[in-house]
């Protein structure tokens, strides 16, 4: 999946020419991974965040639930 952004360095350099360039750079998004140390094991720390988010995840789906 890419996703536009716009350039703003190229429109800072052209705006006072009269005519503004625009130009779209289309980046690749990174895909969320697991933080590993060098023997490709997860940190203690990406463990915590993952157990925080599906932990809030879960409560946001439930709260969900409870008020509908």
């Amino acid at each position: 999946m890419r996703f536009p952004k716009f350039d703003l360095d190229t429109y800072n350099q052209t705006k006072g020419s009269g005519t503004p360039l625009y130009l779209i750079v289309e980046d690749e998004i990174p895909e969320i991974e697991m933080i590993t140390d060098e023997n490709g094991n997860p940190t203690r720390g990406g463990l915590i965040g993952y157990t925080l988010a599906y932990a809030l995840m879960a409560g946001f789906v439930g709260a969900m639930f409870y008020i509908l």
